[in-house]
């Protein structure tokens, strides 16, 4: 009994107990069956005696579709004159049921017989030609495993380059939107919980243009660049950067009706006066809160002018702004996300299911000396070293987002050190659980307790202030914004316009979502549904 036949029996039912697959092959066996086009021959009467009725019946269709399918290419290319040709690679049929594939046409052939303006709109998933454990993946509507997976990418990535030698990325993202909306439970970036990542194929297409690029490696012919754009007078000081609106539904709203600038003006000024009197613990007052909500658009109009301001200007304007509490509240109504909570829930949620990953799939040395550190510790702390966790795979340093400083210094204490720009925590002692927040050289928030919390303070003021990312942590915040906030826009990035290649040290244009992070989510995703 050929393997074929084997295949094609589990194909339609993937569940299908061994003992009875055993017995029902010694059955075809008997009554003559060889080959899998022999299958069409047989009965319902041939497989009662092993098999439910509904089973044989969707044994006997799939095989009768087979059977007409083989028949109708036959009759098709059997004419002297006009010889049988396939536009496409391969022929695409329905999850259960798999059909032979005719040969994919020869390269050198491929310009005759295929529209290279629209190949990637025909292209056909060779589905026949997968694993025969994809296949049941697919059919149970669960994740391949990688191994399954990568499998499949190659298959692919040789269909592609029979018709198109260099597939570029929009050729990629064409055929991985195809796949993801044949198969979206098996192959789309989506985590347990349901979250989305980005456009929920972006894993697929860096995996495709990854393997073609790997396989066009020694060629000598130049990858296709786009056209540049014709500069033109205007500056960017004119035009909003992509990565201040970037994932926020409140960028600049309109004045609030029933108001105008003056009258918020004037409550503006209330909030400067209760300040001047309460110093931040004000904060806590209603009338406070009421105020900061009220203000919001004239808070958002400071924050989005041009030039943009200062820290020290926002600070002397809006000093609420500035407080713990209006930092998270202000993100709420950017973003529509109550930040604090949403990373202790992710942390606790996300968090242990990662260090997890990372003990049985320590990345680097980094990580294991990290987890080594807090396991050998006994901390509980759980928020900073999943932190520690990600610069260290993505081989970021450390001092480009977390800043350690002893345990009884002060805010001006801090202040006389050589503190960057861009926003920093910073950790008091070894167990990182009290913190300041600093931007632009000065600390906004003095010593808090809760590491969690501090970071929230952190990733808020990156969307307040409409600051990007630094590039030296960029991968670290991109995952953090994507796996615990859950901002997952499709396009855009707040991270800066290039990023450092970490194996050769250039300067290299970003894609939507940070290939690093991209591949670290996929694997966190295998893990999750496969492995745990």
């Amino acid at each position: 009994m050929s393997q074929e036949v084997k295949d094609a029996i589990l194909k339609v039912l993937p569940s299908l107990a061994a003992e009875t697959l055993a017995l029902l092959l010694d059955k075809l066996d008997s009554i003559g069956v060889e080959v899998t086009s022999d299958l069409q021959y047989v009965k319902e009467e041939d497989l009662t005696e092993h098999l439910r009725p509904i089973d044989c019946r969707k044994l006997l269709g799939a095989w009768r579709t087979d059977g007409q399918q083989r028949s109708a290419s036959s009759t098709d290319c059997s004419g002297p004159a006009t010889p049988c040709r396939s536009t496409s690679p391969v022929t695409e049929t329905s999850s259960s049921s798999y059909s032979t594939s005719p040969s994919p046409p020869s390269t050198n052939s491929s310009s005759s017989t295929v529209d290279l303006d629209s190949w990637p709109e025909n292209f056909q998933i060779p589905w026949t030609q997968m694993p025969n454990d994809l296949k049941i993946a697919v059919l149970r509507e669960k994740r391949p495993v990688p191994r399954d997976r990568r499998e499949m990418i190659r298959l692919i990535v040789d269909q592609m380059r029979a018709v198109e030698a260099n597939p570029t990325r929009a050729d990629c993202i064409c055929i991985a939107k195809k796949i993801i909306q044949k198969h979206p439970k098996s192959f789309a970036d989506v985590l347990q919980d349901g979250s989305k990542i980005g456009s929920g194929y972006s894993s697929l297409v860096n995996q495709l243009k990854t393997r073609v690029e790997h396989l066009n490696r020694d060629s000598m012919k130049s990858p296709r660049r786009a056209g540049k754009q014709p500069t033109t007078s205007t500056s960017s000081s004119t035009t909003k950067r992509p990565s201040d609106q970037y994932g926020c539904v409140q960028w600049q709203p309109a004045c609030p009706t029933g108001q105008s600038e003056e009258s918020l003006r004037e409550k503006q000024k209330e909030l400067l006066e209760l300040h001047s009197r309460e110093g931040p613990m004000g904060a806590e007052r209603g009338v406070v809160q009421q105020l900061m909500k009220e203000t919001y658009y004239l808070q958002r109009q400071a924050i989005n002018a041009h030039p943009p301001p200062t820290i020290a200007q926002l600070k002397g304007d809006w000093p609420y702004l500035f407080v713990q509490k209006q930092l998270y509240l202000h993100f709420n109504e950017l973003t529509d996300i109550p930040i604090l909570e949403k990373l202790e829930a992710a942390i606790q949620e996300k968090g242990k299911m990662i260090l997890q990953f990372f003990r049985q799939k320590p990345s680097n040395s980094d990580v294991r000396q990290v987890l080594s550190r807090f396991d050998g510790s006994g901390s509980t702390g759980l928020a900073p070293c999943v932190v520690l966790c990600l610069l260290a795979h993505f081989k970021e340093e450390r001092e480009a987002l977390l800043l350690q400083v002893e345990g009884a210094s002060a805010p001006a204490d801090v202040e006389r050190l050589a503190l960057p720009d861009t926003p920093r925590l910073i950790t008091q002692g070894e167990a990182m659980d009290t913190w300041m927040l600093s931007v632009e050289r000065q600390v906004l928030i003095p010593p808090r307790p809760n590491f969690t919390a501090g970071l929230a303070a952190l990733f808020a003021s990156f969307y307040n202030f409409n600051l990007e990312y630094q590039e030296k942590a960029a991968c670290t915040l991109e995952f953090i914004q994507r796996c615990f906030v859950g901002i997952n826009p499709s396009h855009g990035s707040k991270a800066v316009g290039k990023l450092s290649n970490k194996k050769t040290g250039k300067m290299v244009k970003k894609h939507t979502i940070n290939v690093h992070v991209c591949t670290l989510l996929r694997k966190l995703m295998d893990f999750d549904w496969v492995c745990v």
